[in-house]
């Protein structure tokens, strides 16, 4: 096992498009441990105090296209379309700094956009030390970092926003994403070519005003690794406590049936039970829950406790 590194830097970063012509800028074994940073929304171009007509400007330089900064592609050697890639999150360190903004109704995709045609920014520091950031009216919110875009190239080829999520990951933005936790990709290109970025300090479920506390990383720590054996149509993903199957639409109601058609399957696959019991078993003790509504394609992730395999401790 090797460890690479990949910062964050003028030549290493691309933003708000993601394109499997893209070329690698490093190539690893299965099972490396990668080392990258990552920079904020607009290639990090936001600084701590910017007012909110300053950040509309730098909007403005990269309209057309996502927000989002991404470090990478990385070719994963002997990967191959239709295998997985799993991707252990092993480290994440925060940066010092962040902002959550909210733009004009017009504009944005918050579900309460109408209600607020004013735009606003709130900027944060992170007190990496207690992993706590200070809101207002003495409000202090727990920090729990994760990367917002974890993904693959995708199968279709051109260029793709990168604020829209897909079967290739992307802009999934599922705050259970954290370090300790394990993202399984379907791989849609040879080589899986993986990317990161769209740093989050912080986010609700839901990601309801349309930004999270957008931040970057220091150090991201991953271990990819391909799983040749495991096939998926959707990512997957796993916690020390729970599996969580996910997935994207337009229309939130089928991201919600197929992520739970994919938690029924995979109760199947690691118990053996029908499917109307494993149907059964989801309505009973597996959560549904909104990832965020507001990428253009709606997430939703079902999560259901590993407690509950007990008895099928070799499948799971």
């Amino acid at each position: 096992m090797s460890i690479h590194h990949l910062s964050a830097s003028k030549n290493t970063v691309r933003v708000g498009l993601i394109d499997r012509s893209y070329p690698p800028l490093l190539s690893i074994e299965s099972g490396d441990e990668l080392h990258l940073s990552t920079w904020s929304l607009w290639a990090g171009e936001v600084e701590y105090g910017a007012s909110f007509d300053d950040i509309m400007q730098v909007r403005q330089r990269y309209a057309g296209r996502g927000p989002h900064t991404l470090t990478g592609p990385v070719a994963v050697r002997g990967a191959k379309a239709g295998q997985v890639l799993r991707v252990d999150i092993l480290q994440l360190e925060v940066g010092a700094t962040g902002f959550n903004i909210m733009t004009p109704g017009q504009l944005s995709r918050g579900l309460l956009a109408p209600d607020f045609p004013q735009g606003t920014v709130r900027h944060f520091k992170i007190d990496r030390a207690t992993m706590t950031a200070d809101f207002c009216g003495g409000i202090r919110i727990p920090v729990r970092p994760f990367l917002g875009i974890l993904g693959v190239a995708p199968e279709a080829a051109g260029g793709h926003t990168s604020s829209v999520p897909g079967p290739f990951g992307g802009n999934i933005d599922c705050a259970e994403l954290v370090a300790g936790t394990t993202l399984y990709l379907p791989i849609w290109v040879d080589e899986a070519l993986f990317y990161a970025g769209d740093a989050h300090a912080v986010q609700g479920h839901g990601e309801v005003n349309g930004t999270a506390l957008e931040t970057s990383m220091d150090l991201v720590r991953l271990r990819l690794s391909v799983e040749p054996g495991m096939k998926l149509g959707a990512p997957r993903a796993e916690t020390p406590t729970h599996w969580i199957t996910m997935d994207f639409d337009p229309d939130l109601r089928t991201a919600a049936r197929r992520a739970l058609e994919a938690m029924v399957a995979l109760i199947k696959t690691l118990t053996g039970l029908a499917l109307d019991e494993a149907y059964r078993l989801c309505s009973l003790a597996a959560d549904l829950i909104i990832t965020q509504v507001v990428n253009g394609h709606q997430g939703v992730h079902v999560r259901l406790p590993k407690s509950l395999f007990a008895s099928h401790k070799d499948q799971v």
